[in-house]
């Protein structure tokens, strides 16, 4: 088929290497007219790995990437919430804490090794059916027509817009501040392999994750209405907020060098795909399901939609017969992730400051009473808290 897919980040280049080597021809087209590496840390959970691993990428991302093992969660005041490793989970695979530019690297090069055709600087504006195919339209006019048409294209995606599948679309309340700073040198503070993150009520948070051989991402829970308040005080205050709840990173605060906003969105569809005849469109990533980012699935979900999307291209001879089949495989897996993380916003992320307390003394009960649950969960692969979901095609490894 001729496969058209917008957008150059992880899903979009996975797919464009999956579907090229199953025989498609790919185009990518990306908006950015000099894609670059950039973006902070994210964890990379056993599901997404398995992907990587069936395309030869896992051990290159390993060797510029950390294991992490252990999740620690505790309040400002110093009390103990979550103190948990992965070997509460007999064969749990241990995340992975990743700098986003270096997995970037990683698949534009397969992107390139492979002569994968890749446009650049083209603002898609969205996507309609033709005689001759799902058609791209830019600002210019029409780019041209493909079989099949994939929005990677992130949570504001105009793929998805032109589809009319969107039944939830809204910006969370809070998002966050982000900076990587380095962790080497003589004054080495090691950061273990342990995702850490420090409370104060509900609305505050530092998170600290290993990323890379040397580094840490930092993020400062942070009202999407008080970012450019808290930018325009300076580092100084900032690090003066910071500091009760930093803990054993304490010495990272006076590394860093700025602060990014990031926000997040809350995507939900009705159907990932439409079917027009012959041709069809398909969303992955979080063109179809953005979400706050609390359990860190981003990456691995989207991953495995990809999987999913070249697995039932692969089993069904007929497009209108794959789409649908898609979407079908990824209901149950997306629907866990969506309404965990929906009911974790509130006690981690809001202004209801009166959850805080019960949080505050559940969390130990929860995680002492159910820690495979929560590490099953961490892994990336559950649909409840008894049943977990294989990608199809690709036994565990």
């Amino acid at each position: 088929m001729r496969v058209g897919i917008v957008g150059l980040g992880t899903s979009g280049t996975t797919l464009a290497c999956l579907l090229h080597d199953a025989g498609h021809e790919v185009t990518v087209l990306e908006q950015a007219a000099d894609p670059r590496p950039v973006g902070a840390g994210i964890w990379l959970q056993a599901l997404g790995q398995r992907v990587l691993d069936r395309l030869g990428l896992l051990e290159p991302l390993r060797a510029v990437s950390r294991d992490v093992d252990r999740v620690a969660i505790h309040t400002a005041s110093g009390r103990r919430l979550v103190d948990l490793g992965f070997d509460a989970l007999p064969g749990a695979t241990p995340a992975l804490g990743v700098h986003r530019g270096a997995l970037f690297t990683i698949l534009h090069t397969a992107v390139r090794e492979r002569g994968i055709a890749v446009r650049t600087g083209v603002v898609v504006t969205g996507a309609r059916p033709t005689p001759s195919g799902i058609a791209v339209e830019t600002a210019a006019g029409d780019l041209g027509t493909f079989d099949l048409l994939v929005g990677a294209d992130g949570s504001r995606s105009p793929v998805r817009r032109s589809m009319n599948v969107t039944t939830r679309d809204h910006s969370y309340e809070y998002g966050a501040l982000w900076t990587i700073v380095e962790d080497a040198g003589a004054d080495r503070h090691r950061v273990d392999g342990t995702l850490y993150q420090c409370l104060s009520g509900t609305s505050d948070y530092l998170g600290v994750l290993p990323t890379g051989r040397t580094g840490a991402s930092m993020f400062w829970s942070v009202k999407a209405s008080g970012m450019a308040r808290v930018l325009e005080a300076g580092l100084d205050a900032w690090r003066e907020t910071a500091a009760p709840l930093a803990g054993p990173y304490a010495p990272l605060l006076d590394r860093v060098e700025e602060l990014l906003p990031a926000g997040y969105r809350d995507v939900v569809v009705r159907t990932p795909v439409r079917v027009e005849g012959r041709y069809g469109a398909a969303l992955v990533g979080d063109s179809a399901h953005a979400m706050s980012p609390q359990l860190g699935t981003g990456t691995s979900l989207a991953l495995a939609d990809v999987w999913s999307l070249a697995h039932a291209l692969a089993t069904h001879s007929r497009l209108a017969e794959a789409l649908p089949a898609y979407a079908r495989e990824r209901a149950a897996h997306l629907r866990w992730y969506q309404w965990t993380t929906r009911l974790m916003m509130p006690v981690f992320q809001s202004d209801l400051a009166p959850l805080a307390w019960p949080r505050d003394a559940l969390a130990p009960w929860v995680a002492r009473a159910i820690p495979r649950t929560l590490i099953g969960t961490l892994c990336g692969d559950r649909t409840s808290p008894w049943t977990s979901w294989p990608l199809p095609g690709l036994d565990p490894v």
